[in-house]
C-alpha cells in the first residue's frame, strides 16, 4: 500500500504549479475520478485540473521526482478501466485544455489540445468543408485524448483508418516531465504511433496535429434488412471481397435494433434479425451510384428481405442515430452493460457470431450484438446488474470467452477500446511470454520508475494464467527453413558476442556504410512465395522477397499493394521507412531480436490494440531493434489507384537518434549487436 501522507509533502509545489484551486484531495472530488464506464474502481489520492499545456511537464517532473504514480485522464469513457488509479497517486484532469489552436486546410492539418470533444472538433471544421475521420460511437462526449489514448476506431475507419492512420505528430511530456514533439515521418523508429494507444502508460499527449479532409462531395447511405444474420456476414463478405470499400459497413442485431428504436414502429420487414448500414462517399457520383447498385445486388443475392437507400439527410440521420444509439439504448434496460470489443479476420465473422450468442446463451445472458462488420469488429452488449454478484461473474466468465474465441480464431482481444485492466488477464492469451517481455522492457525504456498508469495494459502477477501461453512463433509451420537457418545463426552470434549487419538487396543499406567487424546477415533468402488470403485481403510475406515481385503474385490474384513503385525488398521497405504512410498498410510482423528470440506482433486483422503498437515501432528501425522475417500486409482488390509522384526520404543518411530511441535500444540489444553503427557509444568500440 501507499503512504497516505506522500501527497501532503508536495501539495504546496502541486498548488504552487497548477494553482492551489485546482488541487483536490477533499473526498467528494476523490471519489467522483475512483470509476469510469468500465467495472473496475479505485481511489486517487489526488487530482489536479491542469488548466494550461505548459503545467504538464513542471507537473510530471515533480511526481517523478516524489516516486509518487499519476494518469492523464479526460472524458473517462473509456470501457477498460484504463483511467482507474490501481495504486492511487494523482489524477491530472486535462479537461480544460480544450482549445482547437489552428486549422490549416492548406496542409490538412487541425492542431488541438486533448480536451476537445470529437464532435465539437467535426462541427469546428464543417464550415471549411473538411472532417476528422475517426468518428467513435461516443464521439459526443469523448476527447481527441481519450480517442489518442485508445486508439479510437468508429464507423469511419473501414475507409479512413482508425486514429493513429490519422495523427500527424503530437507533442508529448514523458513520464519524467520531457517535452518530446515527434512525428511518424521523422527518420527512424516511429516513435508518435507508440504512443497512440499506449493508455496514459508511456507520457501525456498535449498537442496533437490530426488529419483532416475534405467532405466527400457526394454520400449515399443504405439500409439492408436481412431475417438471418448469418446472411448479412455473408453479404459483407462479399461485398469486401469485390473490391467496394464503403465509407462505413455496420450491423446490428434485432436485440439492438428493437432497444434503439424504443418501442417506435420499425422500418424494417416484419422478421428482420439483423440490419447492415452500408454508407459509400467519393467526388464521382457515377462511381457512387454504381458501387451502390452493386451492394443492392450483393444483398439481394444473400436473402436480404428489404435494401432502401436514404432520401436525403433527415433519413441518414435517422439511421446513425440508431445505430449510434444502440448502446446508450441498451443501457436502459438494465442498471449496467458490458461492452465486449473482440476482433477476428473477417471471413470469420460468422463463426465468430456464431460461438459468441452459443457462450451468450450458456451463461444466459441478454446482450444486442453490435459490429464494425467491414472491419471484423465485435461488439456484443451484455446487460446485468452489478449488484447480482452471480449475474457478474457469469457476465465475465461470458466476456473471457467471447475473447478466447476470436483469438481462436485468428484474431485479437481488442479492437478499439483497449486493455485497461478489464484485460490485462487476457493479454496471457493472445501472446505468449516472449512478446509480454518485449511490451514490459518498451514501457520500462519510457517509464523506468513504473509511474505513468502503472499496472495497465500488461499482466501483473495476480493476472494468473489460466491456461499455458500460446504456441510460439519457433513452433509454427509458417516459419520457413530458411528463417529457421537466419534465427539459429543469430543465436549462435548473440552467444559470442558477434555484432551483425542486417543486409538484403542492398537497395538502400551500402556495404560503406558498414561497420568495420559487423556480420553481415544476408536476407535475400527470405524470398518464399506470399501467402495471400484472398478473402481476407491481406498477403504476408517474407522480408527478403522483392517488391516488384510481390507486386506481381498481387496482380495475379486480382489484388494490389497501395504502394508507390519502389524498389527494393519487403524488410527493406519496412526498416528504412521508404515510405511513411506504409503504417497504414502494415498489420503485422515476424521478429527475431539480437538474442535469437522469435516474435510475432499485430496479425491479419485490420483493427488491433492489444499492447503497444510495436509494429510501427520497426518502421524506420533500420535493423537495430530486430531483425524482420515477415510482413503481413493489407490489400485491395480491383485496379490499382493512380499513385502520386513520390520522393523517397534518405532516413539512413538523415537519422540522429532521439534519447528515447537510445533507451529504446538499450532495452532491446542492451549488447548492440544488431547494426551497431546507428547507435554509436552503445557498447560500441
Amino acid at each position: 500500500m501507499f503512504k497516505h501522507d506522500r501527497i501532503k509533502d508536495i501539495l504546496p509545489e502541486l498548488g504552487a504549479i497548477a494553482g492551489p484551486e485546482n488541487v483536490h484531495t477533499d473526498e467528494a472530488e476523490i471519489l467522483m475520478y475512483s470509476y469510469d464506464a468500465g467495472m473496475a474502481r479505485a481511489r486517487p489520492e489526488a487530482v489536479v485540473t491542469v488548466t494550461a499545456a505548459a503545467q504538464v511537464a513542471p507537473l510530471l517532473k515533480l511526481l517523478y521526482k516524489a516516486g509518487i504514480p499519476f494518469l492523464p485522464r479526460l472524458a473517462g469513457t473509456n470501457l477498460s478501466g484504463g483511467t482507474i488509479p490501481l495504486k492511487g497517486g494523482v489524477i491530472l484532469n486535462l479537461s480544460r485544455l480544450k482549445k482547437i489552436r489552428q486549422i490549416d486546410t492548406g496542409a490538412r492539418l487541425a492542431l488541438v489540445e486533448p480536451g476537445v470533444v470529437n464532435l465539437e472538433l467535426q462541427r469546428a471544421l464543417e464550415p471549411f468543408g473538411f472532417f476528422y475521420a475517426p468518428d467513435p460511437a461516443s464521439q459526443k462526449v469523448s476527447t481527441i485524448g481519450g480517442n489518442i489514448g485508445e486508439n479510437a476506431g468508429g464507423p469511419l475507419c473501414l475507409k479512413y483508418g482508425v486514429t493513429s492512420d490519422n495523427v500527424e505528430k503530437l507533442e508529448v511530456v514523458t513520464p519524467e516531465g520531457d517535452v518530446k514533439t515527434w512525428s511518424y515521418k521523422d527518420p527512424g523508429p516511429d516513435l508518435m504511433s507508440l504512443m497512440v494507444g499506449s493508455e496514459g502508460t508511456l507520457g501525456v499527449v498535449t498537442h496533437a496535429w490530426l488529419k483532416i479532409l475534405p467532405i466527400p462531395r457526394h454520400i449515399k447511405t443504405a439500409s439492408a434488412a436481412f431475417t438471418s444474420l448469418d446472411d448479412a456476414m455473408r453479404a459483407v463478405t462479399r461485398v469486401i471481397g469485390d473490391g467496394i470499400v464503403p465509407r462505413a459497413l455496420e450491423a446490428m442485431d434485432r436485440v439492438s435494433l428493437d432497444a434503439a428504436l424504443n418501442g417506435k414502429t420499425s422500418p424494417f420487414p416484419a422478421g428482420t434479425e439483423a440490419v447492415l448500414i452500408i454508407e459509400l462517399d467519393g467526388a464521382d457520383a457515377v462511381k457512387v451510384k454504381r458501387d451502390l447498385e452493386d451492394v443492392e445486388k450483393i444483398c439481394a443475392a444473400n436473402a436480404c428481405a428489404a435494401f432502401k437507400v436514404a432520401a436525403d439527410e433527415a433519413e441518414r440521420e435517422l439511421l446513425w442515430a440508431a445505430r449510434k444509439g444502440a448502446y446508450p439504448a441498451m443501457a436502459r434496460l438494465a442498471p449496467d452493460v458490458l461492452v465486449e470489443d473482440g476482433v477476428v479476420p473477417r471471413p470469420r465473422l460468422p463463426e465468430a457470431l456464431k460461438e459468441t450468442r452459443e457462450i451468450l446463451s450458456k451463461y444466459k445472458l441478454t446482450a444486442g450484438l453490435l459490429f464494425h462488420a467491414g472491419d471484423g469488429n465485435l461488439h456484443p452488449n451484455m446487460i446485468f446488474d452489478r449488484r447480482d454478484i452471480q449475474e457478474v461473474k457469469r457476465v465475465k466468465k461470458a466476456g473471457y470467452e467471447i475473447l478466447k474465441s476470436c483469438i481462436k480464431l485468428g484474431g485479437t482481444i481488442s479492437g478499439e477500446h483497449g486493455i485497461g485492466v478489464e484485460k490485462r488477464v487476457a493479454m496471457n492469451w493472445l501472446y505468449g511470454r516472449d512478446e509480454l517481455d518485449f511490451f514490459r522492457r518498451i514501457k520500462a525504456a519510457f517509464d523506468p520508475a513504473d509511474l505513468a498508469n502503472p499496472d495497465k495494459i500488461l499482466p501483473v502477477a495476480a493476472d494468473a494464467r489460466a491456461e499455458a501461453a500460446p504456441e510460439s512463433l519457433a513452433d509454427r509451420a509458417a516459419l520457413s527453413p530458411q528463417a529457421r537457418a537466419l534465427v539459429d545463426e543469430l543465436r549462435l552470434r548473440a552467444r559470442s558476442g558477434e555484432r551483425t549487419a542486417v543486409t538484403g538487396l542492398g537497395t538502400r543499406l551500402k556495404a560503406d556504410r558498414i561497420m568495420q567487424g559487423a556480420k553481415s546477415l544476408d536476407l535475400r533468402s527470405l524470398a518464399s512465395r506470399a501467402v495471400i488470403d484472398r478473402e481476407n485481403l491481406t498477403v504476408r510475406a517474407e522480408a527478403g522477397l522483392e517488391l516488384e515481385e510481390l507486386r506481381r503474385q498481387l496482380k495475379d490474384a486480382g489484388l494490389n499493394l497501395e504502394l508507390p513503385d519502389l524498389k527494393g525488398s519487403v524488410g527493406g521497405l519496412i526498416a528504412a521507412k521508404v515510405f511513411p504512410d506504409l503504417r497504414e498498410l502494415l498489420l503485422g510482423l515476424e521478429i527475431v531480436t539480437a538474442d535469437g528470440t522469435l516474435l510475432e506482433l499485430g496479425g491479419r486483422t485490420v483493427k488491433n490494440v492489444a499492447g503497444y503498437d510495436a509494429v510501427k515501432l520497426f518502421c524506420g528501425s533500420m535493423g537495430a531493434y530486430g531483425v524482420i522475417l515477415g510482413a503481413t500486409f493489407a490489400v485491395s482488390a480491383g485496379a490499382r489507384r493512380a499513385q502520386a509522384a513520390y520522393q523517397e526520404p534518405a532516413a539512413w543518411d538523415a537519422f540522429e537518434p532521439d534519447d528515447y530511441h537510445r533507451r529504446l535500444k538499450k532495452a532491446l540489444d542492451p549488447r548492440n549487436l544488431l547494426n551497431p553503427w546507428l547507435y554509436r557509444g552503445e557498447n560500441t568500440p
